[in-house]
């Protein structure tokens, strides 16, 4: 299945009251506070959960997916976001150094090793000086949602039912950050879902 109408169909059933966040971002409000004077980039935004967060508590955030009803649903709960189709195999339609801030919660473990440090390398350029990345991404350890199933495509990048995930352990984020200034990186259990999720939260800055 096409990979926009994959997540246009998960998108299109999710009602906005289902939207709900966690509290994954709070011991980094402090740091983020001097980007309120220009918006956070949340990427991969999905129904809008780090978004609505974030404009709950006063800061701008531009949100972008590669699903167009996956903004409607960000266009429901936070309509004083700005919300952007944006694919990230592409290079981000963003000035360079012009972001203080960007989230990527679970957004960056769907793809091959050439097109994730692409990926990342898109948002350093994208960060001013200094600037910070804060991401959450899929943990090895993260056996209910799918680490070590299906086919392996590379080391601990599996393709099961038809769609692929990437599994982190620290080593493999230490290389993908290593021109980076990592700041805080930690194993965590996450339960936004109906079963506990394994991550990395991980907060970088550009250098």
């Amino acid at each position: 299945m096409e990979e926009r109408q994959f997540w246009d169909d998960i998108y299109r059933n999710i009602h906005a009251r289902q939207v709900q966040y966690d509290h994954w971002l709070e011991p980094f409000l402090a740091e983020l506070s001097p980007s309120k004077a220009t918006p956070v980039i949340d990427l991969g935004c999905g129904a809008g959960n780090d978004t609505l967060y974030l404009t709950e508590r006063g800061f701008s955030v531009i949100a972008c997916d590669l699903s167009p009803e996956a903004l409607k649903r960000v266009n429901e709960i936070a309509p004083e976001a700005d919300t952007r189709l944006v694919d990230l195999l592409k290079p981000l339609p963003f000035a360079r150094s012009s972001a203080y801030a960007v989230i990527a919660d679970l957004s960056l473990h769907y793809f091959a090793w050439s097109d994730t440090e692409a990926i990342v390398s898109e948002i350093r350029g994208v960060l001013k000086p200094g600037g910070m990345l804060l991401c959450r991404v899929n943990s090895t350890k993260d056996v209910e949602y799918g680490a070590g199933r299906g086919a392996m495509l590379e080391p601990n990048y599996y393709e099961w039912k038809g769609k692929r995930k990437r599994f982190f352990d620290r080593p493999a984020l230490e290389l993908l950050f290593r021109d980076w200034d990592i700041a805080f990186v930690d194993e965590q259990t996450m339960n936004r879902y109906d079963k506990p999720k394994v991550v990395w939260t991980l907060a970088a800055h550009n250098i």
